[in-house]
């Protein structure tokens, strides 16, 4: 089962600008959501909240568990240990450069 959500969910983040710190409370953006097993799904988000997937959840009436990044801007962390890192390829790099630009 997918489901992809048009409006987002409303959430509350505390947003940095000029070493300020204040709650900022929007919509975040869609998401896709596909349920993997009874009391497990994979979220696809395009936006980085701070504690963004455990306050979607909350608002929908959910408790997240464990949580687990399968991947950073595309880029996959198969593979890689938690606390652990390795360089980015000259792809990857580019890939990461190209979002900046």
């Amino acid at each position: 089962l997918k489901h992809s959500n048009s409006l987002g969910v409303l959430i509350t983040t505390l947003a940095q600008r000029d070493r300020k710190v204040k709650p900022l409370t929007a919509y975040t953006l869609p998401a896709e959501v596909e349920q993997l097993k009874d009391n497990c799904i994979r979220i696809s988000i395009t936006e980085g909240r701070n504690r963004q997937i455990r306050k979607m959840m909350e608002a929908l009436g959910y408790e997240v568990i464990e949580l687990h990044r399968t991947g950073v801007m595309g880029i996959g962390l198969d593979g890689l240990s938690e606390g652990k890192w390795i360089p980015l390829t000259a792809e990857e790099m580019a890939y990461v450069e190209d979002a900046f630009d």
